[in-house]
């Protein structure tokens, strides 16, 4: 029997929580109405099949009736107007052949029903791609938060210092009015970087259904990224879920085409029929038989309706083949992009590091030469400005592979595996999980 309800595979208490990425996307696919609609669907389709496979089974039917009969002859003259009828029956009936019916139409709700499953897995790795990301963006949205609160200590330890030396006639009104505004820009910044970490948790809170606390900068596993381009597209082609759900609705396209194509068979089927009735046709008393048939049925003309519905059905396996063929473009598409985000990122990553090295040495030496009286408050008010955006950039870098490497493994249908996530048992067919 299979289950209804998804099961639960993280038991978590409290509002806040110190979540890994990976139990992060587990609280998210445990609890993600998406992933409830798309499960909904897949067990509808499983009771479809069910449904269908019914038809290979015996149909009994019980058949009971009670009333007033009044028969008149062709004189028009009544036989007994006070007659109660009754009749009592049962039908048993098996289909013997019916032109490939049931087999094809068992066939096609069966890849339809595996096609769900590969959607539903695929929407759980674009539910995991999506906290991948928002969780790493939540973790570079702190760390731009504590820059943007060193970049205003920063400041405010400047101004000190010229209020300071304006008080012992070293500096001027001016120079204190510059600092304080380049203090007022840096507070301003640190409340927009405030704001948009808690953006972020708001939309981390929407995935994953709780409020992060104490998040983790997750690693990558390197095992699932691919070393080249082919070989990404290789293994996004052969693995990938919406690939897998294309490829299976063309299978159920075909079958529906030789469900269609039943109409042309004659159909054969063994029924027994028995009847104990009483008082029927005017005549009082028992009327009991009971039989044992092979029947045979043949639509000789029914209006043309089976070859408009085979041709129906032939073009419905074009559309099938298109869509597959536009996944395929789509999905080898996507992989392209991850893969140049990947690399490019990488590389840029190296130079904002450099960027971060000289811009660092390029302010202590500022500061320096400051005290010594041979550079300007706003050459050294702009070198923090340098190092804090060289900083800045160095982190949405750093950030950016990390995301980068997700959405590539992502782009080869292997993230939710990657993450080492169990989905729920009840999200698996029974040849699945022997």
């Amino acid at each position: 029997m299979r289950i209804l309800a998804i099961l639960p595979l993280i038991a978590l208490s409290g509002t806040a929580h110190a979540l890994t990425l990976e139990q992060s996307v587990a609280e998210a696919l445990n609890k993600n109405p998406r992933l409830l609609q798309k499960y909904a669907h897949f067990e509808a389709k499983y009771r479809d099949k069910r449904t269908a496979f019914s038809e290979y089974l015996p149909q009994i039917r019980l058949y009971a009736a009670y009333g007033y009969e009044n028969v008149t002859n062709n004189s028009g003259n009544a036989v007994d107007t006070e007659m109660d009828r009754r009749e009592l029956g049962l039908k048993i009936s098996q289909m013997l052949f019916d032109g490939f019916k049931t087999s094809s139409d068992v066939a096609r709700l069966d890849y339809e029903m595996r096609a769900d499953q590969q959607s539903l897995v695929s929407e759980a790795e674009n539910i995991g791609l999506e906290v991948s990301q928002v969780y790493l963006d939540l973790i570079k949205a702190q760390e731009i938060v504590k820059l943007q609160q060193k970049n205003v200590v920063d400041h405010q330890n400047i101004l000190k210092d010229i209020q300071s030396r304006k008080s012992k006639g070293l500096s001027s009104d001016a120079d204190v009015a510059q600092v304080q505004a380049r203090l007022t820009t840096a507070q301003s910044g640190l409340l927009a970087a405030k704001n948009n970490q808690f953006d972020l948790e708001a939309n981390y809170y929407d995935l994953v259904g709780s409020y992060p606390d104490n998040l983790m900068i997750p690693k990558p596993d390197a095992n699932y990224l691919p070393t080249d381009l082919k070989q990404a597209i290789d293994l996004a082609v052969t693995s990938h879920p919406e690939v897998s759900a294309a490829n299976l609705d063309i299978n159920a396209a075909s079958k529906q085409i030789e469900r269609d194509k039943s109409g042309y068979w004659p159909k054969l089927a063994l029924e027994l029929d028995v009847n104990d009735n009483e008082n029927i046709g005017g005549f009082e008393g028992p009327d009991d038989d009971a039989r044992i048939m092979l029947t045979m049925s043949y639509d000789l003309y029914n209006g043309g309706r089976t070859n408009a519905k085979t041709e129906a059905s032939k073009w419905r396996y074009q559309e099938a083949t298109a869509i597959r063929d536009n996944t395929l473009r789509q999905v080898t598409e996507g992989t392209k992009l991850a893969w140049n985000a990947y690399t490019f990122v990488g590389e840029q990553k190296n130079f904002y590091q450099q960027n971060v090295d000289f811009a660092s040495q390029a302010q202590q030496g500022y500061d320096k030469q400051f005290d010594l009286g041979r550079r300007s408050l706003l050459d050294v008010l702009d070198s923090k400005i340098e190092l804090f955006v060289a900083r800045r950039n160095y982190l949405n870098a750093a950030f950016d592979e990390r995301k980068a490497s997700y959405r590539l493994i992502n782009a080869t249908g292997k993230l939710v595996e990657a993450l080492r996530v169990d989905t729920p048992e009840a999200w698996r067919l029974e040849d699945d999980k022997e």
